[in-house]
């Protein structure tokens, strides 16, 4: 939810996630298949709120969610709910791209959603007053950090560093991107940061997409140490109702 990448390959697509947060939180629930009416769903839960920051539905759609629109912003007292509740219910939308868009969002704190939607890739966000709603061409790799952790200028920072990474033309695979994320470990802005054990990487989630067959999560508790890994199968007629959207960024 601090730190986003996606990555297209050779009829897959991957999507990567590392959680900063404070260690003293509820650690989160491993993910697991959940059904709600035709659609299954498989993500980690945070105990806390009961929503996600990343998940992955049967019909292949996938969502992650980043703390805070295009800057930082003043942190108000309450919200109306929590904003992972928000990826759990449009994990259980057909169309999410749609439904968020005629979603009331007012007393929700900002946000940004990346939504992989029938082989189209949108990035969705929320500022405090005003929706932002642009598609991305899948063929590209991008990155993207938290507005609320990391300011432009580390943005900057690991934007080269990811294009650096990228121009390398490196395999892909859960194992290489993690691989990647340890190479930059400074402590305030690293991809695995740490700032005075206040608020540090919990954990990585890797998403590898095999278009129309299955999807598998990996999941990384890194402060335990342990790996869960889980399968979703997709529908395949899931395209059917597709509805194209161009609103370029």
């Amino acid at each position: 939810m601090c730190t986003v990448l996606y990555l297209p390959g050779k009829g897959r697509h991957f999507f990567a996630s590392l959680r900063d947060e404070s260690p003293k939180r509820l650690r989160a629930f491993l993910p697991e298949i959940v059904g709600h009416d035709n659609i299954n769903i498989l993500a980690p839960i945070d105990p806390v709120a009961g929503g996600t920051w990343i998940g992955v539905n049967n019909l292949g759609h996938v969502i992650i969610l980043l703390n805070g629109a295009f800057n930082n912003h003043q942190k108000k007292n309450s919200y109306l709910k929590s904003r992972g509740l928000i990826v759990s219910e449009l994990l259980n939308s057909v169309d999410p791209v749609m439904d968020w868009n005629e979603m009331d969002l007012e007393k929700i704190e900002p946000f940004t959603l990346i939504v992989w939607r029938n082989a189209d890739l949108f990035q969705l966000v929320w500022d405090g007053l005003e929706k932002h709603r642009c598609s991305l061409d899948p063929a590209v790799p991008y990155i993207w950090s938290s507005s609320t952790l990391y300011d432009a200028a580390a943005k900057n920072q690991r934007q080269t560093k990811f294009l650096d990474w990228v121009s390398m033309k490196p395999e892909l695979s859960s194992s290489t991107v993690l691989d990647f994320f340890r190479s930059y470990t400074e402590n305030e802005n690293g991809f695995m940061m740490n700032r005075s054990e206040g608020l540090k990487t919990l954990s990585y989630t890797f998403i590898e997409l095999q278009q129309e067959l299955f999807a598998e999560l990996r999941y990384h508790d890194l402060l335990l140490n342990t790996l869960h890994q889980k399968n979703i199968g997709l529908n395949k007629k899931s395209n059917h109702y597709k509805l194209k959207i161009s609103d370029p960024c």
